[in-house]
């Protein structure tokens, strides 16, 4: 472009009623063109210095007369002449733009009023763009803006802001047409509303959608008619009814048609008022009477225009675009002998050329006659039913002189059917046939005792009987406690009899009756006998409606449940399906010993005896034993025992059920033996029988296959039954007491008794090596499957011999390095106790490493001054840790990783301190151990040990970190000898999260995509007081632990950390979620990259009066070292500031103290910064203020030691510079937010998931 061209202007032309929106034009334009400062005044006339040449005056003189004119020329241009032939006295350019502003900013009532009632008025109209309505209604917003009074407070004026960016967005989606009522339901129910931007988002999408299922063909539409809405006759003839064959009505206006909807006379389905409206159509809106019929031919550019067409012609053209069809087409004119329909939108009957399609026929002399394309007539001489493959056409014409079958659209709709047109045809369906079934709603009412309320349920028939013969089972669930009782059935009539033994049992054992059974709708539950009983012992029944299970979901999911783990033990333990009620048995008792989310993680056993269940006597199902036999079972010189199979737990016997596999039986019995390491089904063979068949065929299988699933063998006579167990019929499962497997105060097992006759020795088994399959070597599972039991006490400890080994080794340990002396306890001294801590080491995949006993000093009975003094011991900062891992990763040192056996014993004890003789130890019972060295335990055994450990690193030639005491250091000049690594390191805690969810119960439960709900708000009073915080406070802490690698849970954990002393229901909730989503990301860790720079930068964020009880506001920051992520925390702030600003600027005061820190560390490290460390804060106030050095009253009530930010920021060491709210880093920390924008936060802290190999 020349340089004397003036650039385009804005597009908007002012001409009267505009201004606002050419204003707005005009201002963008001229500050794009820096001339803005002209027209406010703020670049006045050049005034002549005192020692200005008169050249250089000149020169400014004339550049800005120019670019002041130049600006009157562009104001000229883009108005219309009735206004700017106003501007000729004017020469400035300020002084117009003054006068227009004069003239057409209007203001007042009466301007407002009449805003205001073009905003009411104006509502979208159909296929109107979404974008074009938004804009005229932003140009009324933006006029309504001009007379709105400026809110000088901040915070008043930011309230005020979201006050009418939500009164905007209401007022838009009210304007919106009806085919935008999804997405507007689903905006107005958000909580709290969303901004214009993202409704716009939404409503674009949706609008896209729209316009993309319309159908499209590549032909043209040549003409569109509106056809009345029942007959074309009405157009041209009397009216006629086609429900009672008499004109002067239409059907729909019929006083005796009934609608097939709500069965009453007077109107159709399509009118009838009690038929709900169609999804996506509002109640409210009329439903459409009116239809049009398209004709389609071939797009030709000599086709006439339909615009430029009268309607009176529209009907010669469509007659003879048809006609042309017609005689183009062979498929069309073998249609009319064929069965072949077409669907016409303008048809006002059923029609058809063809007699022999019709069923049934009679003569009409009541049909109007048919008005054709070409403006003749065809009358009708019968009407008759057709039947069609997939459609029955009642009211059919027959019109011999018809070219076509045609079917209705409208009489289909009058009828009640929906239609839906597609390109590969139509589907027309009857409204009776697709009634959806009504959602269910989760039910939260629960019970508040024992017995109130009790589900029941059968399950069966089993496909294979057990070894008792039995097919079905029945459970009782208590609804409060969850425990669930279980009995095994032969046929499903026993149930009333059974519910009469559970009804007695629960009136004698706790001394209550039932006061609601609800069931399903089985006939079992209908019988007379049974209901009978029910009403005696005045218990409500409740029953579900037919067809509908999820009325009895308690006890469909328990059935669930239960079947899940019996298929999990027979496959685990390869049992034959035959045992199935064994394993049901087991299941059951296992359940209702395991702590239920349900009941926050309190199991059902607790929760209904009041005491906790013992562990002591559980074993793994289907694993090999040894059970004792009796003594006329055996010789003096066989074997005393037998290799058995354990099954489960006795009833009425203190004792385990094992199945024998030589007698065919199950034994009880308290003598047993376990082998819980090896499964039974996993030895090919056993010596230990006295049968001869065992000796001539050693490869007898352990588990006998049924006579329905293998042949029997002819060489194999049936053994014969010792009858050790009597046939006693099928009893429920028991809980058994804290100290035994089985209690005869709660109901145990049922002894699924066995058959007389044995099945027949089977064929061999394949001898095959069964390896486990591929996905039990998932990390996760492979874990779970080694979750060994851990003894509490020694007494439980010294009858394991592994135990016992692990002990052994800890006390040769003490001895070997003197920790205590043997003597007498002087006078006046006291003793502490000790007791023995037990752990099983696992490597990193969750495999066991060793068995490890620690001795433990009780600690808390020590005295202050009298055997301990100081007990401070520094800790190892895990931001140092992190930042030596980054600087190795860019250096690529060699990183090893050392552990002190038995650490706490190299620290040497100055006090004097007694103690009890350890569990176990026999050497001289009545002296007392006077320790020399630090057990564990003690309070001052941390401080001990770090004395010792810093006294030989420093002999090594280490030193100490002047900044952290726990860093060690030691330089040497002949350099390093540097490992290479192409990727750097990673550090996770995958297996620490994997234990924290089994001790949480939550292995299977569903992933959650963030670790909070979005606008979480979690507040002291808020749903019920956990009846025992404990749990509540373990998983926390260990959350908190859990954040050392974990930066994306660190602002949910500082949430629910601050509910510890006075936790409830809604905090508990608060830490599944986000264990749910610990689930789902076990893996997620830090990683520190060998390809990245060692420059330091910080982001600095603030949410300011966030916490809804308090308003005081959340600091949050994070470090990095190059890429890799060192340093994060989130904090809530001290005290309540009066402003975000504030907040804002505290937060930069907790940044830089960190930032000294870690540039101290670094030092220390050799890692030095001369450059200033560069912080990122997104507001702009509070940079502003950290370089402003003067105090006014917006900053009056910061304190001083906040300004510590611009002492620092003149010294250099630290430089602030503004970023975008969507580039802000630390925003993750101080917020909750969506799934989209949480996942783009964690890309940015550089994590990294990396399964173990």
């Amino acid at each position: 472009m020349d340089k004397n061209e003036l650039p385009k202007t804005v597009t908007t032309i002012l001409n009267g009623h505009n201004y606002v929106l050419w204003s707005q034009d005009m201002r963008s334009f001229l500050k794009g063109h820096r001339l803005w400062r002209y027209v406010t005044g703020e670049i006045q006339v050049p005034v002549r210095s005192k020692d200005e040449e008169d050249t250089k005056f000149a020169d400014r003189l004339e550049d800005w007369d120019c670019k002041n004119h130049q600006i009157i020329t562009w104001f000229r241009h883009s108005t219309v002449p009735s206004i700017h032939q106003q501007f000729g006295r004017y020469e400035n350019a300020k002084d117009v733009w003054d006068l227009l502003s004069r003239h057409y900013t209007t203001a007042g009532l009466s301007h407002e009023y009449q805003l205001w009632g073009l905003l009411v008025n104006m509502k979208q109209t159909p296929r109107q763009p979404i974008n074009e309505f938004l804009s005229g209604m932003q140009s009324i917003w933006d006029q309504m803006e001009q007379s709105t009074h400026i809110v000088k407070d901040p915070a008043d004026a930011a309230i005020l802001a979201t006050k009418r960016d939500q009164f905007h967005l209401i007022q838009f989606l009210m304007a919106l047409t009806s085919e935008f009522e999804p997405v507007r339901a689903t905006l107005l129910q958000q909580v709290p509303l969303p901004t214009l931007e993202f409704a716009m988002s939404q409503l674009l999408s949706h609008e896209t959608r729209l316009r993309t299922l319309q159908p499209h063909h590549p032909d043209a539409v040549l003409a569109t008619a509106t056809r009345p809405s029942s007959s074309s006759s009405s157009r041209n003839g009397p009216k006629y009814c086609k429900n009672c064959h008499k004109q002067g009505h239409l059907l729909a206006e019929c006083p005796t048609i009934q609608c097939r909807y709500c069965h009453k006379i007077g109107h159709i389905v399509y009118n009838c008022p009690t038929k709900p409206p169609k999804p996506g159509q509002s109640g409210i809106l009329p439903r459409p009477v009116n239809h049009s019929v398209a004709v389609a031919a071939e797009d030709s550019p000599s086709d006439p225009s339909l615009s430029s067409i009268p309607v009176s012609e529209l009907g010669p053209m469509v007659f003879t675009m048809v006609k042309q069809f017609l005689s183009s087409s062979d498929k069309v004119s073998s249609a009319v002998s064929g069965n072949t329909w077409y669907f016409d939108s303008a048809c006002c009957n059923h029609m058809s050329p063809d007699s022999q399609l019709f069923s049934s026929i009679i003569p009409t002399t009541h049909a109007p006659l048919i008005q054709t394309a070409n403006g003749s007539h065809l009358a009708a001489s019968h009407t008759g039913s057709v039947s069609t493959s997939t459609l029955s056409l009642s009211d059919t014409y027959l019109i011999p002189n018809l070219t076509l079958n045609l079917i209705s659209v409208g009489q289909l709709c009058e009828l009640g059917f929906d239609l839906w047109f597609g390109s590969s045809g139509c589907r027309v369906q009857d409204p009776r046939t697709n009634q959806p079934a009504l959602s269910f709603n989760n039910s939260d009412s629960f019970s508040h005792a024992s017995f109130d309320l009790i589900h029941s349920d059968i399950w069966g028939p089993s496909p294979t009987a057990t070894v008792g013969g039995s097919k079905y089972f029945v459970i009782f669930v208590d609804d409060f406690s969850r425990y669930t009782w279980i009995y095994l059935m032969h046929n499903r009539s026993e149930l009333s009899q059974i519910y009469r033994t559970f009804a007695q049992m629960i009136s004698t054992q706790f001394s209550k009756t039932i006061k609601i059974f609800r069931t399903d709708n089985a006939m079992e539950y209908r019988d007379s006998q049974f209901l009978d009983f029910i009403h005696t012992q005045g218990t409500i029944i409740q029953r579900s409606c037919a067809g509908t299970s999820q009325q009895n979901g308690r006890a469909e999911r328990k059935h669930r449940h239960i079947l899940d783990s019996v298929r999990a033990f027979l496959i685990s333990a390869s049992c034959p399906e035959r045992f199935w009620g064994e394993a049901a048995l087991t299941a059951v008792y296992t359940i209702n010993r395991l702590p239920s989310s349900a009941l926050q993680n309190v199991t059902p056993f607790e929760r209904l005896y009041g005491t906790p269940a013992s562990y002591s006597s559980l074993r793994v199902f289907g694993c090999a034993c040894f059970v004792l036999l009796q003594p006329h079972e055996h010789s003096k010189l066989e074997p005393r025992s037998r290799l058995c199979c354990f099954l489960g737990y006795g009833i009425e016997h203190k004792g385990y059920r094992c199945w024998d596999p030589i007698s065919q039986r199950l034994r009880i019995s308290r003598h047993v033996v376990f082998w819980e390491h090896t499964m039974f089904n996993s030895l090919s063979k056993f010596t230990t029988c006295s049968t001869p068949s065992f000796f001539t065929n050693p490869s007898l299988p352990l588990f006998p296959i049924s006579p329905a699933d293998s042949p029997t063998s002819p060489l194999a006579p049936p053994l014969a039954v010792d009858p050790v167990l009597d046939q006693t019929p099928d009893l429920p499962l028991a809980a058994p007491p804290a100290d035994s497997p089985a209690s005869p105060q709660e109901p145990a097992p049922p002894v699924d008794p066995v058959t007389d006759q044995p099945p027949l020795l089977p064929l061999r088994r394949s001898d095959r090596v069964r390896a486990p399959p591929a996905h039990l070597r998932d990390y996760s599972c492979f874990s779970a499957v080694l979750s060994l039991h851990e003894p509490h006490t020694y007494r439980e400890a010294c009858t394991n011999p592994l135990w016992q080994q692990a002990m052994t080794e800890e006390l040769q340990a003490l001895e070997k390095t003197h920790t205590w002396d043997l003597v007498d306890l002087p006078h006046g001294k006291s003793a502490i106790g000790c007791k023995w801590v037990y752990k099983i080491k696992t490597k990193s995949d969750g495999s066991i490493e060793r068995y490890k006993a620690r001795l433990v000093a009780k600690g808390y009975a020590q005295e202050y001054g009298i055997d301990y003094e100081e007990t401070f011991a520094p800790v190892a900062r895990i931001t140092s840790v992190r930042s030596l891992l980054a600087i190795a990763a860019v250096h690529q040192w060699p990183l090893f990783q050392m552990d002190v056996k038995n650490a706490f014993l190299n620290g040497d004890l100055t006090e004097e301190v007694y103690m009890q003789a350890p569990p176990g130890y026999s050497d001289c019972p009545d002296k007392v151990c006077l320790l020399r060295r630090a057990l564990y335990g003690l309070k001052q055994a941390p401080r001990a040990w770090f004395a010792k450990f810093s006294s030989i690193v420093h002999q090594f030639g280490f030193s100490s970190s002047s900044h952290d005491t726990t860093l060690f250091i030691r330089r040497s000049d002949k350099g390093l000898e540097v490992s290479s690594d192409s990727t750097g390191y990673y550090l996770s805690q995958a297996k620490y999260a994997s234990d924290l969810l089994s001790r949480a119960g939550l292995t299977d439960t569903k992933v959650v995509s963030t670790p909070l709900e979005m606008n979480a708000r979690l507040t002291p009073l808020d749903g019920t007081p956990l009846s025992d915080a404990t749990l509540y406070r373990q998983l926390v802490g260990s959350l908190v632990y859990l954040t050392v690698t974990r930066p994306d849970i660190a602002h949910a954990v500082h949430l629910v950390s601050q509910f510890l002393s006075a936790p409830h229901s809604t905090h508990y909730a608060a830490v599944l979620h986000i264990l749910r989503y610990i689930k789902g990301t076990m893996f997620h860790g830090l990683h520190f990259s060998a390809h990245s720079t060692l420059d330091l930068c910080a982001y600095s964020d603030a949410d300011w009066a966030g916490d809804p009880t308090d308003r005081r506001s959340t600091t949050g920051f994070c470090f990095f070292l190059g890429d890799s992520l060192i340093s994060w925390r989130s904090k809530k702030q001290h005290i309540v500031s009066r402003s975000s600003t504030e907040a804002e600027y505290r937060a930069l005061a907790d940044t830089t103290s960190e930032l000294l820190a870690l540039r101290w560390l670094l030092e220390d490290m050799g890692v030095t910064h001369s450059s200033p460390t560069v912080i990122h804060c997104d507001n702009r106030s509070a940079i502003q203020i950290a370089h402003n050095d003067v105090f006014h009253e917006r900053t009056k009530h910061i304190e001083i030691d906040c300004h510590l930010v611009r002492h620092h920021l003149s010294a250099g060491i630290l430089h602030l510079l503004p970023v975008s709210s969507s580039d802000q880093t630390a925003d993750i920390f101080t917020k909750t937010f969506p799934p989209g924008r949480f996942r783009d936060l964690v890309s940015k802290l550089k994590m990294a998931s990396v399964k173990p190999p």
